[in-house]
């Protein structure tokens, strides 16, 4: 409760009109800040004020209806409150701000501005721009930036979790499961990368930042292929971790062919639903660019 308060301190500020909206004890409507977090639990009792009065409730035959002051907050306050127009009956209503983005406040909230001064902003991450872009797939998304943040519950993770679960992968069997081993490492994987390894990516990844590297280098002349190279990486992991998954919870399985027609199928629906590039500047089309990716010998 007092975190919430200071947050308010820090970003809700009341102008006193009649009183009748703005809480004595937990609204900012003096200098001193929320007088609850000055006076702590004692406060209302020696100010005979109860806990959720309103700033009207202060207010006797118009003026401040306080006891003699017995403290040196109780004093502040008095000093304060001298400089503070009694409120009347006949003013407008009380009226919040909220802290804007220069710093000061204004009537209107907005949670964006908010956000940015309540979190602790830490530096971009070089793959932010390969999870999340204008033509991404949010459910691939969503997978492919959880395993950049390796929080996939892979079956090393979910053994460093103290879990009894065997390690090995369920699409190779030759290696234990890991971020790296089952999305570039397992030769299952690799066929399928390998597929893709056409004019734009000559060999497979062996790791996501190989793929953020490629993306890097492809900028430029090259910057429409980056986008598909940005799908095909998201296709492949989300495809993965589906497969993976029928594996070890339905017992399905499919073959390297079945599994391509299946990314494959993703890639083209994706590329087909987004805008044809602009006549006046004419330029291959992201399926174009697409069939680039795919290895002529495959």
């Amino acid at each position: 409760m007092l975190q919430m308060k200071d947050q308010l301190q820090n970003f809700l500020r009341c102008s006193i009109g009649n009183g009748n909206r703005a809480l004595f004890w937990h609204d900012y409507w003096t200098d001193l800040g929320p007088l609850y977090l000055m006076f702590g639990p004692a406060g209302p009792r020696a100010l005979r004020i109860p806990i959720d009065a309103t700033v009207s409730q202060a207010v006797s035959n118009g003026n401040w209806n306080l006891p003699p002051a017995r403290s040196e907050n109780a004093v502040t306050l008095h000093i304060v409150l001298s400089t503070i127009s009694v409120p009347v009956s006949s003013d407008v209503e009380d009226a919040y701000a909220w802290r804007n983005r220069s710093g000061g406040f204004a009537a209107s909230f907005s949670s964006k501005t908010t956000w940015e001064r309540i979190r602790i902003a830490s530096p971009p991450v070089l793959w932010h721009s390969v999870v999340w872009f204008k033509e991404e797939v949010p459910c691939c998304s969503f997978i492919s930036w959880t395993a950049f943040l390796r929080r996939l519950p892979t079956r090393d993770r979910l053994i460093s979790w103290g879990l009894n679960v065997p390690p090995g992968c369920v699409l190779c069997s030759a290696a234990d499961e890991s971020i790296s081993h089952l999305f570039f490492g397992c030769p299952y994987a690799v066929a399928i990368w390998s597929r893709f390894c056409g004019r734009y990516m000559a060999v497979p990844p062996a790791s996501l930042s190989d793929v953020v590297v490629l993306c890097r280098q492809l900028q430029g002349p090259h910057a429409r292929a980056v986008i598909v190279l940005k799908l095909i990486n998201q296709a492949i992991i989300y495809s993965l971790w589906r497969e993976r998954n029928a594996r070890i919870f339905q017992g399905v399985s499919s073959t390297h062919q079945a599994f391509f027609r299946v990314v494959d199928r993703r890639l083209r629906d994706r590329l087909l639903s987004l805008s044809l590039p602009s006549v006046t500047a004419p330029s291959p089309s992201l399926l174009e660019l697409f069939f680039c990716f795919l290895d002529p010998y495959s």
